[in-house]
């Protein structure tokens, strides 16, 4: 075998390993469910900050409260530490009944306490490892911005 074939060989090789490691996604996947004081969500976005830089991952919560998290167009997240935020609009019916009125913008106010939405109060923290994880989280509805 020549020089130059045992080369290409080897590249060849080296782009089949890192394409077959490469194409499983991120090295953590995951999923849950929030709650405010112990009922399911039913809408909204979950986010996981990491603590050091990198990408952030999010994920919609849908009917009972679930969510599954994505970092950008592919599955799964970075392992790591990571602040969570959560953020909820009420529906017309809940902000009615929270004493709201809603508007032709059709802005609804956080069902959720604005505490939960911000990366800087957000009490919720995580560490994300390696395979599938499930992480649920149970908002309190009266949190306190002192709280962390």
């Amino acid at each position: 075998m020549t020089a130059a074939r045992a080369w290409s060989s080897g590249v060849i090789g080296a782009i089949v390993i890192a394409a077959a490691v490469g194409c499983g996604g991120r090295p953590a996947q995951v999923s849950g469910k929030v709650s405010l004081a112990g009922v399911p969500l039913e809408g909204g976005v979950v986010t996981f900050t990491p603590a050091n830089p990198g990408p952030s991952a999010y994920g919609t919560i849908t009917a009972g409260g679930r969510y599954e998290l994505k970092t950008g167009a592919s599955g799964g997240l970075e392992l790591g530490d990571y602040v969570v935020t959560v953020a909820a609009n009420a529906t017309a019916e809940q902000a009615a009944a929270m004493g709201f009125k809603v508007g032709r913008e059709g802005i609804m106010p956080l069902l959720t306490p604005p505490i939960y939405a911000d990366n800087s109060t957000s009490p919720l923290k995580a560490t994300v490892k390696p395979g599938r994880q499930e992480l649920n989280f149970d908002l309190e509805k009266q949190a306190a911005a002192g709280k962390r």
